[in-house]
């Protein structure tokens, strides 16, 4: 299993979450951790960038998807960054990928 590193930076009124490794039922509540404190600490508007990720299993889908309903009630939004791949092939298979935002690039997210 590759280890998990998860990095948050502020980009003008968006948060940025960048994820690499894999993400599974053994490191999920990290996640979910990382992403809440990124939300409380910067405010409602995400992009989580999922480049580096390797593997997201379905309890990494029910985070992002439980997340995006959170800051939906906040007005808020939540944009992902999965370029063609796994975790974008995962989106699709799962049928999750309606409902988000998705960008090739961290560039574009942020335009």
């Amino acid at each position: 299993m590759d280890v998990l590193e998860m990095t948050r930076r502020q980009h003008g009124e968006l948060v940025v979450v960048s994820l690499a490794g894999e993400v599974d039922l053994d490191n999920v509540s990290q996640v979910r951790k990382c992403l809440d404190d990124a939300v409380e600490a910067h405010g409602p508007r995400l992009v989580v960038d999922l480049t580096g990720l390797t593997f997201i299993d379905t309890t990494g889908l029910g985070v992002l998807v439980r997340l995006l309903a959170t800051l939906r009630e906040r007005d808020g939004t939540m944009a992902l960054v999965a370029p063609d791949g796994q975790v974008l092939r995962r989106l699709r298979r799962t049928n999750l990928a309606p409902l988000f935002p998705i960008y090739d690039t961290l560039s574009q997210a942020l335009d």
